[in-house]
């Protein structure tokens, strides 16, 4: 557990997502993401680090509906009563309302197809407490939609702290494997439509909320100039487009 920036700690023994938790006292704690199944024990031992018992939550944000993020969701909800917001978007598709897109491996690495397939045979299931909506604020964090990684992709902005909680919307390592260091934008093989991501982010920032630091869901935090990388990153992206054959 490491303070990050304000009342935000990153549980940073989780390996293979980021947790992150919003302390704001009794009464006052939310998790942001619950970590991949795997890492319950984990999970359940970084919060004790942070002097919290699990009961303790006021509740837990989900960026988006993926096992790695929302592995741990059923089971603080079922176990002790920790409330689960989701978008509705995702949150229909883990109740079963809406269909589940299956992931494709596409032009992705054959790592990638792996992981992609196990995700389609054990996707998380859960009925959601509070399905949320573009411009809802919860625990200080205002909720943006930016749907195309899943239907119900969001960013988590907390005004207060300048920090953009963003879930795999915009990456802070190289995936597949996030071990290397770097802005990404959401890899192709866990993404059900690649083109509908980026024209979400590139519309959060045609917007202009502003921000200063970056949470991802992989990667370290970056700190002090994020928005100018990202906003240099999407730039660059334009620039490399391929342009439409003259006629």
């Amino acid at each position: 557990m490491r303070p990050v920036v304000g009342p935000i700690l990153h549980l940073r023994r989780l390996l293979v997502s980021n947790v992150w938790l919003l302390d704001g006292g009794p009464g006052d704690r939310w998790l942001v993401d619950t970590g991949h199944w795997s890492e319950r024990l984990t999970l359940a031992a970084e919060l004790r680090r942070a002097g919290i018992g699990a009961r303790e939550l006021t509740g837990a944000l989900l960026t988006h509906r993926h096992s790695d993020h929302a592995g741990n969701a059923a089971w603080l909800q079922r176990r002790f009563g920790v409330p689960i917001f989701a978008h509705r978007a995702d949150a229909e598709v883990l109740d079963g309302t809406r269909p589940r897109k299956r992931l494709v491996r596409g032009e992705g690495s054959r790592l990638a197809a792996a992981i992609a397939q196990f995700e389609n045979y054990a996707p998380v299931r859960l009925r959601v407490d509070r399905a949320l909506d573009d411009g809802d604020v919860v625990a200080g964090l205002e909720v943006h939609w930016v749907p195309g990684h899943t239907e119900g992709s969001v960013l988590y902005r907390h005004a207060t702290t300048r920090a953009l909680l963003s879930g795999d919307a915009l990456l802070a390592a190289i995936p597949p494997l996030t071990i290397r260091q770097g802005l990404a934008l959401p890899y192709p093989t866990f993404t059900i439509d690649p083109a509908q991501a980026l024209a979400s982010l590139r519309e959060f920032h045609r917007r202009g909320h502003p921000y200063a630091h970056l949470l991802a869901g992989h990667g370290r935090p970056i700190l002090g100039d994020a928005r100018e990388r990202a906003e240099r990153m999407l730039a660059e992206r334009e620039v490399s487009a391929p342009r439409p054959a003259s006629v």
